[in-house]
């Protein structure tokens, strides 16, 4: 998996380089068309990307801190198990390799200000909850990584119409922020985050 986004990232650095003293956001060129064969390369395999952090975490985590913040502040440390029921709303059916490829649009540039590329999925239909994911990848000689995954979100819960940010810092933490719309009444955002990394305790 390492060596496909590191060979996805080199080629998107290569058909950026010629731009990069011009503009902070240069367009990349265009990935393989994944209706021109059976491997369609320019998407990345999201899904997968973050199990395999879970996997991590199962291995590695000394402590898993979770926080809330809303109406009230708290924090408490978690089980395996505890993290694995909070981090499933990262595995979304959408993310599957064929709903993923028929259901998103895929576009990348290279951002000069942070030095990521960045690879973003917008959703075709205005119906599908998951609006949008993006990819930020971190390209260098020897190897590139994946530094975060982001997700948005719209739906209807109830009466409450809820957006939602969702971000996974890849060996580090996990937040979801939720901003719930009633029907009547102001909107109610809340913050709830996931740290498995001692130095991010404090972030």
């Amino acid at each position: 998996m390492k060596l496909n986004l590191m060979i996805l990232a080199i080629s998107a650095c290569l058909a950026l380089c010629s731009c990069r003293n011009n503009t902070a956001k240069a367009p990349a060129a265009p990935m393989a068309d994944s209706t021109q064969n059976n491997s369609p390369i320019s998407y990345l395999p999201v899904r997968e990307l973050i199990q395999e952090d879970m996997r991590r975490v199962d291995s590695f985590a000394a402590g898993l801190l979770h926080k809330k913040e809303g109406t009230k502040k708290d924090s408490t440390y978690i089980t395996p198990v505890e993290f694995k029921q909070l981090a499933i709303q990262f595995l979304l059916p959408e993310l599957d390799s064929t709903n993923f490829v028929n259901q998103y649009s895929m576009e990348s540039f290279m951002d000069e200000t942070t030095g990521f590329i960045n690879f973003i999925y917008t959703a075709k239909e205005p119906e599908t909850s998951l609006r949008k994911v993006i990819v930020y990848i971190k390209p260098s000689l020897t190897v590139d990584k994946v530094n975060r995954i982001y997700y948005e979100k719209e739906f209807k819960e109830g009466n409450d119409f809820v957006q939602q940010k969702l971000t996974w810092v890849i060996e580090k933490y996990f937040y979801t922020l939720t901003t719930r719309h009633p029907q009547k009444g102001e909107p109610v955002t809340s913050l709830e985050k996931v740290i498995w990394d001692p130095q991010s305790y404090a972030d």
